[in-house]
């Protein structure tokens, strides 16, 4: 039986209300082709854990609040080696595989802490990933997921002392950029925006400012839901399309240099240069578009005006100066439009999807309408 059969076998026999995980839907970070003696040995994978689901459903060893679709998915082609899966976090996780075979296999606490399946005789084909927490309170944790043919036990003790700490690749600021993602008036931004912030005002072109309150924040993956009291504009919609592409066309518009570039914000233009941020970082991309200081927490757009992204971070020019003796350009990043609706989707915050991606927009037109639903955040 092919893994198609399997698939639909299995939703025969278990209805969708009793299996919250869709095995029909896109992994959120797509499907990883392994070969084994893969030389990345072991392959890290960063992935924003949680979600709504209860992944008790699945299996009585299954544990955790879980997404509908994969974290990721590995497409593994096999050897003379085992197969491990490991998961390292700063919170109490789970691991949740669906095997090539189509089994549920699940694990809470491998080594006392952290969760980890091992394959001794691993079949080829397709496994679907997920990372589960405990908690609401944990959603979008960002964990990391080894994959590796060396000993599971060996692979946890290389890494004990995992550390979540990227403060050196992220900018911060007194200002940076909002834009509003619902009728409700919530508004995005990164964390490192409103990091020790006492007070937050927020203003689009042409409406007084406001104060605006923190609903909910998360510094492992950079990301802020704020609140307006009201809302009366059109707000962002995030594009259909969950994969993105290299070479894609996208643009940004926020508000940089507060106080020395244009009160009535900045509009630039560029293209995805990677699919996976610094360091292979899969939660984010790399773009040509110009950021400087302000632009974090700024949308990302294509050219149906939909939103792919949220500015995050710029190369840090003085560290490449000195360790590496060149200078950078252009070398920008954003956090994928796939993470920040699960971090939305954790806060039980709604959002707007396109319905479709439609004929692209005139470039002035991507631009009116950002301005429509995008602000400047002072920190006060």
């Amino acid at each position: 039986m092919n893994r198609a059969s399997l698939l639909i076998f299995l939703l025969l026999l278990f209805p969708s209300s009793a299996i919250p995980q869709d095995l029909k839907l896109e992994a959120s970070l797509g499907l990883i082709d392994l070969v084994s003696g893969f030389e990345d040995d072991p392959l890290v994978i960063p992935i924003a854990a949680g979600g709504q689901e209860n992944a008790e459903e699945l299996g009585s060893d299954c544990y955790g609040l879980v997404a509908d679709r994969p974290d990721v998915s590995i497409n593994y082609s096999s050897g003379e080696f085992e197969l491990n899966f490991a998961v390292l976090s700063e919170i109490d996780t789970t691991l949740v595989i669906n095997s090539p075979s189509g089994q549920w296999v699940c694990n809470d606490d491998y080594n006392l802490v952290n969760p980890g399946i091992s394959f001794d005789n691993p079949q080829s084909g397709q496994y679907d990933i997920w990372i589960g927490v405990y908690s609401a309170n944990d959603e979008l944790d960002m964990s990391q997921l080894l994959v590796s043919e060396a000993d599971i036990d060996d692979l946890f003790g290389l890494y004990e002392n995992f550390s979540q700490d990227n403060d050196e690749n992220v900018a911060s600021g007194a200002s940076g950029t909002g834009f509003v993602i619902n009728s409700d008036g919530h508004v995005l931004t990164n964390f490192h925006v409103i990091e020790g912030c006492s007070e937050i005002t927020f203003q689009i072109r042409g409406i007084e400012t406001n104060s605006v309150s923190i609903i909910s924040s998360n510094p492992s993956a950079d990301l802020a839901l704020l609140k307006l009291n009201s809302f009366d504009g059109d707000p962002a919609k995030f594009s259909p399309v969950t994969q993105i592409q290299m070479g894609t066309e996208l643009f940004v518009y926020g508000f940089p240099l507060a106080g020395d570039l244009s009160a009535q914000g900045n509009f630039t233009n560029g293209i995805v240069s990677s699919t996976n941020g610094l360091n292979d970082d899969m939660t984010q991309f790399q773009m040509t578009a110009p950021v400087q200081p302000g632009n974090s927490g700024g949308p990302v757009l294509n050219r149906n005006g939909n939103v792919l992204g949220v500015v995050v971070a710029t190369a840090n020019q003085e560290f490449f100066r000195q360790q590496r003796g060149t200078d950078t350009q252009n070398i920008n990043f954003a956090i994928h439009g796939e993470i920040t609706k699960r971090f939305l989707e954790n806060n039980n915050v709604p959002y707007e999807v396109a319905e479709s991606e439609t004929a692209p927009m005139l470039l002035s037109d991507v631009a009116s309408r950002a301005q429509e639903y995008t602000g400047i955040l002072l920190c006060l």
